[in-house]
């Protein structure tokens, strides 16, 4: 599963692609949305976690009826 350290790592090298010399406008601004997409969904799996910590999860085996 990806986490939201692998995601701001990903975000990181798209950004730094996107600061490479050479490459066209559309390109630049292709890799710039990607970083960003990585860096939202590092956002998003940070609050997903924090829920999991903060909330009683409550799994479907809990429900079984008894033998």
């Amino acid at each position: 599963m990806m986490t939201a350290a692998m995601c701001e790592e990903f975000a990181n090298r798209y950004k730094k692609l996107a600061e490479s010399d050479g490459i066209s406008k559309d390109r630049e601004a292709t890799l710039k949305n990607i970083a960003r997409s990585f860096r939202s969904l590092a956002g998003q799996l940070d609050r997903l976690a924090a829920l999991a910590r903060d909330e009683a999860i409550v799994r479907p085996t809990q429900f079984r009826a008894p033998p």
